[in-house]
């Protein structure tokens, strides 16, 4: 028995079914061990294979071509990205304005993204090293935008999926009734050869199977129970770039797209037509390129988690036209899992808006302390850290003077510290939403030192759900700082 690893280093699989159109949405799963053998070809030619190997390549395919393997499946979820089709001359194109592109694939969680294929051969020392060599050159398994790294492995998990006469599953696989030179040639022969050059309507060597997925998971509603993913990351990309100025646009309009496809209690913060008490909906937070001036990705986070609708309407929001004058956003899954930041010392990435007027008794300020006011910037950051149920941070509430600021102390215990101070070019932030108060103008940068290390996010403030008042660990936001001096010390230099 051998065993082959594949591991998916985006969390998706896109590949389309033996003899189904890619608009057909049907996935190739478990990958039909007749797409296996054509990889194993493909990466022999990546790789160079010395062509006085190739007879033992010949040998090791014929005989994984003579049995049927059997899988060890992750859990998935379905996705389809809809893409508008770019179109450079009308005249000529085949397909008018108007029509899509579609992708389908399966998505996986970051923890569980490895599938393992078992072959029960007995191969040579000469046929494993060949082998290795092969999936050595292999970069993706299925469609390219899934990236993936294949391996031989000593060992690997028990199997869920097993070839099964009565199996729901049909995929492709090879005749093994061929020999080993039969066999070469039919791996080797490209579509355009067979149906446009050799005018052939069937495609020699492949037959069809059926295998039956065990895997309990794959029948529930929820096929990521006790495992569901948190946080789910997007990359942006578009001509021109979106200024990081400009977030709270590109975070409105993804709500508006996922509302619409998916009217959850995740997205609106809503449940039977009531405004949630918690922050336990979706908080979008748009995270910068190196340069600190546009923006990269965007990254939602839930603490209920999303289950399998929810990430097929995230998967859906590919195009988002519009979102400001001039700018047409696209987005991508990069990334999804239960990661989350820690430290103990955090700091306004975002302007941080205040939501209510600092507090004023007969026209002078009511101070909440000797240095702070209340109702502050200080102690509004304080209270809205108090509503962010994942910190725990319960008792009863008092705030003193500290060093680091104005500190909040629960049960009379240190807990942490709140500094504020105007954010540099707060006036260029976009920061007028339909829902919320903003009182004021001004925003602010809120530096937070923790008595111990917290999982983020943090956010604090006006339209905090939307990507302002997001808080970020110090030592990321001095990375940020530091490659645009460097930037600009290039730019200066360069010039001179």
């Amino acid at each position: 028995m051998i065993h082959i690893r594949v591991q998916f280093h985006m969390n998706q699989y896109q590949a389309c079914a033996w003899g189904h159109l890619h608009a057909e949405g049907v996935i190739d799963w478990p990958p039909a061990p007749w797409r296996i053998l054509r990889a194993i070809v493909a990466g022999a030619y990546n790789a160079r294979l010395p062509e006085k190997q190739h007879s033992a390549l010949k040998e090791l395919l014929h005989k994984l071509a003579s049995v049927l393997p059997s899988y060890t499946l992750p859990p998935t979820t379905y996705i389809q990205h809809r893409s508008p089709r770019p179109q450079v001359n009308l005249k000529t194109a085949k397909v008018g304005p108007g029509k899509n592109l579609y992708s389908a694939g399966l998505l996986m969680s970051s923890e569980q993204n490895e599938l393992y294929i078992h072959w029960p051969v007995v191969l040579s020392e000469i046929e494993e090293l060949v082998l290795s060599l092969c999936l050595s050159g292999l970069t993706y398994m299925g469609r390219k935008e899934a990236s993936s790294t294949l391996a031989l492995v000593e060992s690997a998990p028990a199997a869920n999926t097993e070839p099964d006469a009565q199996g729901t599953r049909i995929v492709a696989i090879a005749d093994p009734e061929m020999d080993a030179d039969a066999l070469w040639k039919a791996l080797n022969l490209s579509a355009h050869e067979n149906y446009g050059v050799n005018r052939s309507a069937v495609f020699p060597g492949v037959r069809q199977t059926a295998y039956q997925i065990s895997l309990p998971q794959m029948r529930k509603q929820q096929i990521f129970e006790g495992n569901t993913p948190q946080t789910v990351t997007l990359t942006v990309s578009g001509s021109p770039r979106l200024p990081f100025h400009l977030s709270l646009k590109l975070t409105h309009r993804l709500h508006q797209a996922l509302v619409s496809h998916c009217p959850a209690k995740v997205f609106t913060g809503q449940e039977m037509g009531e405004h949630s008490k918690d922050h336990d909906h979706t908080i979008f937070q748009c995270i910068p390129d190196r340069t600190g001036r546009y923006v990269e990705q965007i990254r939602l986070y839930s603490v209920e988690g999303y289950n399998p609708e929810a990430l097929a309407a995230i998967a859906r929001c590919s195009y988002l036209p519009g979102v400001a004058r001039g700018y047409d956003i696209l987005l991508a899954l990069a990334d999804f899992g239960s990661r989350q930041e820690q430290a103990d010392e955090w700091i306004s990435s975002t302007p941080f808006f205040l939501s209510r007027f600092p507090a004023v008794r007969r026209g002078k300020p009511r101070m909440l302390s000797a240095q702070y006011q209340k109702d502050g910037p200080e102690h509004q950051a304080l209270q809205y850290l108090q509503y962010l149920s994942w910190l725990n941070l319960e008792g009863n509430p008092s705030y003193h003077d500290h060093e680091d600021g104005l500190a909040l102390y629960l049960d009379n215990v240190f807990v942490v510290a709140a500094l504020c101070e105007p954010f540099p070019q707060f006036w260029e932030w976009e920061s007028e939403c339909r829902q919320g108060k903003k009182v004021g103008r001004i925003g602010y940068r809120t530096r937070l030192k923790f008595a111990t290390a917290v999982h983020g996010p943090i956010i604090l403030g006006y339209a905090s759900h939307y990507g302002l008042g997001t808080m970020a660990p110090v030592r990321e936001w001095m990375d940020v700082r530091e490659r645009i001096s460097q930037d600009d010390y290039r730019i200066v230099i360069s010039a001179s």
